[in-house]
């Protein structure tokens, strides 16, 4: 080999190992963009799982709530029935007392006895 031809090589082979490293630096930094973007998702990923769960807790939260105001709500529906049918069993059974027992007529009736008297 001449001379020229050997610092030509030697050339080239620096040309290559230049181009290595700095190939070898690209992918470092890229490396440590990367790792740094990773640890931005997992930290992003872990917020969001935490807030999922507050929503979990809420929506449960809610859904008891929903389900005793229900449970309430039919209570007090029932109470209301109760009390119209005790009423209304009320309001039957004066009728037939009254009638039964020979009792004294009301302020209305003796009023409508008396003027009919008149």
């Amino acid at each position: 080999m001449s001379e020229t031809t050997g610092k030509n090589v030697v050339t080239l082979l620096e040309e290559r190992v230049d181009l290595a490293i700095s190939t070898v630096k690209r992918l470092r930094d890229e490396k440590l963009e990367l790792e740094a973007e990773i640890a931005r998702l997992n930290s992003d990923v872990i917020q969001r799982e935490a807030r999922i769960q507050e929503l979990e807790t809420l929506n449960n939260e809610m859904r008891e709530a929903s389900e005793l105001a229900r449970l309430a709500t039919e209570e007090e529906r029932s109470d209301i029935r109760k009390q119209l049918e005790e009423l209304m069993d009320g309001l039957a059974e004066p009728d037939a007392t009254s009638e039964n027992s020979g009792e004294s007529p009301t302020n209305t009736e003796a009023e409508v006895e008396f003027t009919a008297n008149d």
